[in-house]
């Protein structure tokens, strides 16, 4: 009897160890912060069925499942105004960042007060004479927002980077730049203790270079990669899925890839980073695909939402604003092949130089031509006849062209190259630093 009782006890005192009640309160914990990212395809008198989809996706965020929403490619300023009309009773704080010609099409909806906001335009964001691609003109950048939650404060980035439209390489530079920018606008803005999210559509796949320094630089972690749900059909892709109504007619997945890990690409993301477990992950869910009841899909891609756990910020006498951040072995790797995309670009700066001007010599020479050598007054070369008027024009769209040609060759080329020249500096300096630690410690040792 005094055996089993004994038992008992032991027994007692097992289940309700110290470890046993943190594990008991950690499964108990529920998520009280839920964030959702999408990109809403939302080019007005481009982007197809536009103006029904805007206001379905306004009412599915109305639903309140969600306590900060970051939504890009929201072009329009009357859009933003009625999205925040429709989802005000739930999301009541909001911030909408302008830059560029167009804006940068990110912004902000919130269950809790936004207290402060700022907006970094990255440096490099293509080029104005490609119009088709138009990310210079969005002036691509990552927008602050410091979101006062119940339990802490959160530093909540949203971004929305430049696209890589081929396989060339030829923004490859731009996007290392941006990535870098990214990162260090992330790091001297908040501290190792912080509640911090970024979230947004990066353009990069896990295996790409941008998303490394992202990752591996900031040490933020992925919330898909640590508590993706993954069910058939659904890997954490979100761009270029097959069934996406809107992207899935260019997708380049075989019959065997549709609905596999294959099928699409991953490049919408929410990265949270938890040092002191204040701010913690609990799944992560690929969502807003199909409208409910509808037969297409809400954009052409689809959303991220993740929820988390937040605990009350803890204090840390060592933790301040210039704590120096331990950088990975992988986020060396990742800072060393920036640097040598970052030289091959300065290279190729003087043959695109040189190219650009010796275009717009050309075409000035063609455009002075007359005057140097006017034509006679029965030439078909002169404005009394309809090719010399022809020519006329084409002489006068030659000149702004030429124009256009001798600032990108002479300005724009100058300020990329500072911008290059800038970004290698900093990298040198954080480089030296870890080689530095690393001598130390080993004379230490």
């Amino acid at each position: 009897m005094k055996i089993l009782l004994f038992l008992k006890c032991l027994l007692t005192v097992i289940m309700f160890s110290p470890d046993s009640f943190l594990n008991m309160a950690d499964e108990e914990r529920e998520p009280n912060l839920h964030v959702l990212t999408l990109n809403c395809w939302g080019i007005p008198h481009v982007s197809k069925m536009w103006e029904e989809r805007k206001v379905l996706i306004a009412e599915e965020l109305a639903k309140g499942h969600h306590d900060v929403v970051t939504l890009q490619e929201i072009w329009s300023r009357s859009d933003y105004e009625l999205i925040g009309q429709i989802v005000n009773e739930v999301l009541p704080y909001s911030h909408y960042f302008y830059s560029g010609v167009i804006g940068s099409g990110v912004c902000v909806f919130s269950r809790y007060p936004i207290i402060d906001a700022y907006f970094y335009r990255y440096s490099l964001n293509g080029y104005m004479y490609k119009i088709t691609h138009a990310d210079w003109f969005g002036g691509k950048g990552v927008g602050y927002c410091l979101i006062d939650h119940p339990k802490q404060l959160i530093h909540f980035f949203a971004t929305h980077t430049h696209a890589e439209y081929n396989e060339s390489g030829e923004y490859a530079p731009h996007r290392a730049v941006q990535a870098y920018q990214l990162s260090q606008f992330v790091h001297h803005l908040t501290k190792p203790s912080d509640a911090v999210l970024v979230c947004g559509d990066m353009n990069c796949e896990p295996s790409q270079l941008f998303y490394r320094i992202i990752k591996d630089v900031t040490g933020l972690i992925d919330a898909w990669d640590k508590h993706g749900t993954i069910k058939p059909g659904c890997y954490g892709n979100t761009s270029d899925v097959s069934s996406n109504t809107f992207s899935g007619d260019r997708s380049d997945a075989t019959v065997s890839q549709e609905g596999g890990p294959e099928d699409g690409k991953r490049i919408d993301y929410i990265f949270y980073q938890s040092s002191q477990r204040s701010l913690e992950c609990t799944h992560c869910t690929v969502t807003m695909g199909h409208v409910p009841g509808k037969t297409f899909s809400f954009s052409d891609h689809e959303g991220v939402a993740a929820s988390f756990v937040v605990t009350d910020a803890m204090a840390d006498e060592t933790d301040s604003f210039q704590a120096a951040v331990s950088i990975s072995s992988k986020g060396r790797e990742a800072l060393s092949e920036t640097q040598k995309i970052i030289a091959g670009a300065i290279d190729a700066l003087s043959r695109r130089q040189n190219l650009q001007v010796f275009v717009a010599c050309a075409l000035l020479l063609f455009a002075v031509y007359p005057v140097m050598f006017p034509a006679a007054e029965h030439s078909r070369f002169s404005l009394h006849h309809v090719f010399g008027k022809i020519l006329y024009l084409i002489r006068i769209i030659g000149t702004f062209l030429a124009s256009g040609f001798l600032f990108y060759g002479i300005f724009n080329v100058r300020d990329e190259y500072s911008v290059y020249k800038t970004v290698q500096e900093m990298i040198n300096v954080q480089l030296k630093k870890m080689c530095n630690r690393k001598r130390m410690k080993e004379n230490s040792n």
